[in-house]
């Protein structure tokens, strides 16, 4: 009953947060294949993408500091 009447009526997306859909993927140029290192990662914004959008992302945040591949960066 509280959540029916405190219910802000907004839609709820199915889209899990952080992650972005497969149509802004194809536009990013990125793609999330896996064991890549930040050796293999070009610019603190691939670095970043692949952190907030792929699974094995948090390998590329060592410290855990949510800054990843930091020699990019």
């Amino acid at each position: 009953m509280w959540r029916l009447a405190h219910a802000d009526n907004r839609p709820l997306s199915n889209q899990p947060l952080g992650l972005i859909n497969r149509h802004q993927v194809a536009q990013s140029g990125y793609s999330c294949e896996p064991r890549r290192t930040c050796s293999q990662i070009s610019s603190c914004d691939e670095a970043s993408w692949y952190l907030a959008n792929c699974s094995w992302g948090r390998k590329l945040d060592r410290d855990k500091d949510g800054i990843a591949c930091e020699s990019q960066c």
